[in-house]
């Protein structure tokens, strides 16, 4: 096997790789904006959505998922929907 078909072949296996998570990306961020009119998500819905636990998403704001927190005092916590769909399909 010479060097130009090697090389070859790993492009189209890296290619196929980006195809497939983007595909995965794409399919998880249709089903989780169906019928939403809001680009967030609250932390209960992520929650209930995936079928996650609370200590699961505690994990992944460790490991980098971005939380939102309105300016006014309260205690609510929000997420955007992108980047639930991007920490969960695609390897950081």
């Amino acid at each position: 096997m010479n060097d130009d078909t090697l090389t070859k072949l790993v492009a189209r296996g890296l290619v196929d790789t980006v195809i497939t998570d983007f595909n995965q990306y794409a399919n998880k961020l249709l089903e989780l904006k169906k019928d939403r009119k809001l680009p967030y998500m609250s932390k209960q819905e992520v929650i209930s959505e995936l079928g996650i636990s609370d200590g699961t998403l505690d994990t992944w704001c460790k490991q980098g998922l971005q939380r939102y927190k309105p300016r006014y005092k309260t205690s609510l916590i929000y997420y955007l929907i992108d980047d639930v769909c991007k920490f969960i399909v695609l390897d950081n």
